[in-house]
């Protein structure tokens, strides 16, 4: 399986970034072929092919993400507002 170089940190996969890219590429190519002829189709074919293996490899990827949470203090934070929040003047 190849990692596409879509990111400038290697140890993140963006596949969801290349299939929205890829969605919308298949979107405009129908705007802008309204009448195409089967050699330009083959590029559309070629869009959704694209879509599909990019899809296949976000799902086997799926297993070996990093899931992260945080949880913040709402006191804490709450003081920081209150500390370093500019005032807004109407």
């Amino acid at each position: 399986m190849q990692i596409p170089k879509e990111t400038d940190d290697d140890g993140i996969v963006k596949y969801k970034r290349q299939g929205r890219k890829l969605c919308l590429n298949y979107q405009v190519w129908h705007e802008n072929n309204p009448n195409p002829t089967q050699d330009e189709a083959r590029a559309l074919i070629a869009i959704a092919q694209k879509l599909v293996e990019t899809a296949i490899n976000y799902v086997d990827n799926i297993p070996y993400w990093i899931k992260h949470t945080s949880t913040h203090q709402l006191k804490e934070h709450q003081e920081y507002l209150k500390d370093n929040q500019v005032p807004y003047d109407e």
